[in-house]
């Protein structure tokens, strides 16, 4: 979802440019991602408890798949909600404020989920790199555990990337260009 900026008493500003569309457009394909992968999940399991309850046989390792691939599509969806403002938020607080106010809360949030954002991952990078050098795998399907670190450290660096970029938007906010849904 993209800002409209505007700026006070000249109209609009100017378009925002195509890398920062593209990163915006990127992050929100990549939570379609997430919501297809879990979709899978939905399919498996549902075929799973179809084949049990018909006959007695459940799908062996549909628990470890659910655990891993769940765990990657929550990933997916932390960049697009810091994008979209879908993050928890306390605005019984903050529905009094005004928009430079409004501003300069989202400035702090955005900022502290990009320290958010570097500190996992670094740690998630430290955590990948043990996986490789010491090997683990399910005991059923024998997946590999490193397997899931791959998106998963794609998704922090775009929760990086949204997360500047939602802090560029408030910016602006407290500049007095301010974006058309900073308020949110």
């Amino acid at each position: 979802m993209s800002f409209v900026h505007r700026s006070p008493g000249n109209g609009p500003a100017p378009k925002e440019p195509d890398w920062v569309v593209f990163l915006r457009a990127f992050i929100r394909y990549w939570a379609l991602v997430g919501g297809f992968v879990l979709l899978a999940l939905v399919a498996i399991t549902a075929a799973s408890a179809i084949s049990n309850l018909l006959f007695n046989v459940p799908f062996s390792g549909e628990y470890e798949l659910a655990k891993h691939f769940v765990g990657i599509a929550i990933f997916t969806f932390l960049p697009y909600c810091q994008l979209s403002g879908a993050n928890v938020t306390v605005d019984i607080f903050t529905e009094g404020f005004g928009s430079r106010a409004k501003a300069a809360m989202l400035l702090l949030s955005s900022l502290l989920a990009a320290a958010f954002a570097v500190l996992l991952l670094r740690q998630m990078s430290l955590g990948f790199g043990d996986y490789i050098r010491y090997p683990e795998e399910t005991a059923t399907l024998h997946i590999r555990l490193w397997t899931a670190f791959p998106p998963i450290l794609l998704s922090l660096a775009l929760l990086l990337v949204a997360s500047l970029l939602t802090a560029h938007d408030a910016w602006r906010g407290l500049r007095g260009s301010t974006p058309e849904r900073l308020g949110r």
